[in-house]
């Protein structure tokens, strides 16, 4: 008797609910952007870290890339008179977009040779850089 009586209930309760009013749906609808929109903007935002990140693990393997040729230099100073830019462009170190490479010395004659390397692109309008130290000596 008692479950016959509840099972009335339940059936009326859902026989009475005819649907979503407009003002549900629409709440309902707002709810869902929200959460399609911010989904969108965490796989743009992953999209852009992960290029990033590509683009500087290119930039530090091009210029260790250049600092190991300058350990195979006999003598410091064919290290400081060498245009690494040119050297680079001439191996096919510019992958990156309008990538540059400068190095540079706190002082050409010292020994040892302070020496930073600095890797620098652009990309979206932004322009990014990686810089290398070492010190050589001879």
């Amino acid at each position: 008797m008692i479950i016959h009586s509840l099972r009335g209930r339940v059936t009326a309760l859902f026989k009475s609910n005819k649907g979503m009013t407009l003002a549900e749906l629409m709440v309902a609808a707002y709810i869902l952007l929200i959460g399609i929109c911010g989904i969108l903007l965490l796989y743009i935002n992953c999209m852009s870290s992960s290029q990033w990140s590509w683009d500087s693990t290119v930039a530090v393997s091009h210029a260790q890339y250049v600092l190991e040729e300058m350990q195979d230099k006999t003598d410091l100073s064919q290290i400081t008179s060498t245009d690494w830019n040119a050297w680079a462009k001439k191996n096919n170190l510019d992958t990156l977009p309008q990538e540059n490479i400068e190095v540079f010395y706190t002082d050409p004659t010292a020994n040892p040779l302070n020496i930073h390397v600095n890797v620098g692109w652009q990309r979206k309008n932004n322009q990014n850089n990686i810089s290398l130290a070492t010190i050589l000596t001879r």
